[in-house]
């Protein structure tokens, strides 16, 4: 008695939402007797894609999974019904198979609903049916299109996170790692830049946390800014300092990036050095400025997604930026970076040196600065 209730209760709020006359289709049921009630296990197989249309179902209690491509499409619970479109096929005379895989949540019972049913309707009470299949179809749509709507705005709001990670090119490769595609290791050219704040360690050492915190945070913004304002892209942050490059693999690239890197640099320098006095920080900035072949990547692990550029010339690079002469300016610039300059068009005389200056292990080369 309890389990016709149920169906019973179940039909009439499903004939309520959905169907025009619902005493009508009532009618058709009651007389039919091609409707049954079938209880299905924890994760039992409803049907498969691919598999006949045979008839649908509605759900009386529990609830169900559809899934395609081994994700989840939706669930239906109690009141729902799901393989109407299959029906719909069969009423144009179509042989309809399934296009998604159905199992059950938990114990599930559903009342099914075989495909010959339509076959004894009168002509009304088919027009009553396909009209109730119908609007369950267009609200499962208007749900879609709710859904992909969303699914839209997740994933702006994704690319939003990725970009507040990874830059220009950086990002594309972020974005093929995230769905597990290795992309290969690139050989291109780059003009790369590092940064670092003067005298940090002894300025920070009796400072409170947050005040340092806030003031890095300040002196990074302004270089990152400046930096993708002139399309640079920004590798990393490294405590007091930044890592960013423009890559130059073109004959266009290598005659436009150097001087709009040096062009960058100055601007960086000068706001930096604006705010520093502006707080009356006992603070200083050098940047370091080199072109030449890099490798770019992922260089991470299985599970750690690293995107960077590497090789001799980041190494030398950094180098430059730690170059230590009282004859350097703030920017400090390579021989081959500066060559790349003048070749463009700016005038040699904007450098100062060349400086011959030394660094770890010994190491000896020329540097200008501006």
């Amino acid at each position: 008695m309890g389990c016709a209730q149920d169906i019973d209760r179940q039909l009439d709020r499903f004939l309520l939402a959905h169907c025009p006359d619902p005493a009508l289709i009532r009618c058709a049921i009651a007389r039919s007797q091609l409707v049954t009630v079938a209880d299905f296990l924890p994760d039992e197989i409803i049907c498969s894609r691919g598999d006949r249309v045979t008839g649908c179902w509605l759900v009386l209690s529990g609830q169900i999974e559809i899934r395609a491509d081994q994700q989840t499409v939706a669930f239906r619970g109690a009141g729902e019904m799901v393989g109407e479109q299959g029906l719909l096929h069969v009423l144009a005379g179509k042989t309809g198979t399934r296009t998604a895989d159905i199992k059950a949540c938990g114990s599930v019972r559903l009342w099914c609903i075989d495909a010959s049913f339509q076959q004894d309707l009168t002509d009304a009470e088919k027009v009553v049916w396909i009209q109730t299949l119908a609007d369950i179809v267009n609200l499962k749509l208007e749900q879609a299109t709710h859904g992909r709507s969303e699914l839209r705005s997740s994933a702006a709001e994704h690319e939003l996170l990725l970009r507040r990670f990874s830059d220009g090119d950086a990002l594309g490769i972020v974005k093929m790692a995230a769905v597990g595609q290795a992309g290969p290791i690139q050989n291109r050219k780059a003009v790369v830049y590092f940064s670092d704040l003067a005298n940090f360690s002894v300025w920070a050492a009796d400072k409170q946390p947050v005040d340092v915190a806030r003031h890095l945070r300040n002196l990074a913004t302004i270089q990152i800014d400046l930096i993708r304002k002139a399309h640079g892209q920004i590798d990393k942050l490294m405590g007091d300092g930044v890592m960013a490059y423009w890559f130059i693999d073109t004959p266009e690239r290598e005659m436009i990036e150097p001087p709009a890197v040096v062009d960058c640099a100055r601007k960086i320098a000068e706001e930096s050095m604006r705010y520093i006095e502006d707080q009356r920080l006992d603070l200083g900035i050098r940047i370091g400025l080199h072109a030449g072949d890099v490798s770019f990547g992922d260089f991470g692990a299985e599970n750690r997604i690293a995107v960077t550029i590497l090789g001799a010339t980041v190494n030398l690079a950094a180098r430059y930026e730690q170059a230590k002469s009282p004859d350097l300016g703030q920017i400090r610039i390579s021989p081959h970076l500066r060559d790349l300059i003048v070749r463009s068009g700016i005038d040699s005389d904007a450098f100062r040196g060349p400086t011959k200056v030394q660094v770890k292990h010994g190491v000896e080369f020329d540097v200008f600065s501006i």
